[in-house]
This record gives structure tokens, sequence and C-alpha cells, in this order.
């Protein structure tokens, strides 16, 4: 697999943590701190939001192991399946 596949993969678990997360209601709860007064606080924007922000942080979370496994000499592609593990390990975290 290809490191752009990897990442792809990546993403998609990342996203998929953004919908199931235990932090997803934390952030919907925060909505006044990190939302924009000009959008309206209807439902669906708050939840797009609330899931984007958990996908970042994810995605982001997840990046450190990669980055310490790569500077400690890893190749690219073993990089990208530690990112991609590390960002399944927080997805079943999610998910239980």
């Amino acid at each position: 697999m290809s490191p752009q596949n990897s990442f792809v993969v990546t993403m998609a678990i990342c996203l998929l943590n953004g919908l199931v997360s235990p932090m997803l209601p934390v952030v919907w709860h925060l909505h006044p701190v990190w939302m924009p007064e000009l959008l309206p606080a209807t439902r669906e924007i708050v939840f797009y939001g609330a899931s984007l922000i958990v996908s970042t942080a994810t995605l982001l979370t997840a990046a450190v192991p990669a980055a310490i496994a790569e500077r400690m000499g890893l190749s690219l592609q073993g990089a990208m399946m530690v990112w991609a593990g590390a960002a399944a390990l927080l997805l079943l975290a999610g998910l239980r």
C-alpha cells in the first residue's frame, strides 16, 4: 500500500472517530466558545462543526506516535502504518 493510500485510510478512520467519539458531546456543549455568531446554532451545524473538530484532533493526536517512529528511523510506509494504527486505537476507544 502506498503512503497516499495509507493517508486516505487514516483520514477515513479519523472521520469515523469524529462521529462516534465520546468527546463529541463535550465539544457539542462547548459550541458557544468555538462557533462564530454569524452562523445559526442549529443542531446540524453544531454537530458538523463538533465532528470536524474531533476528527481533526484525532488526526493530530494519532500523528504524534507516527512522528516519533519516523524520527527513530522507521520508513515512511512504516510511519504511515503507525499513524493509521494509532487512529484505529482512538477509534476503538470511542466505540467502546
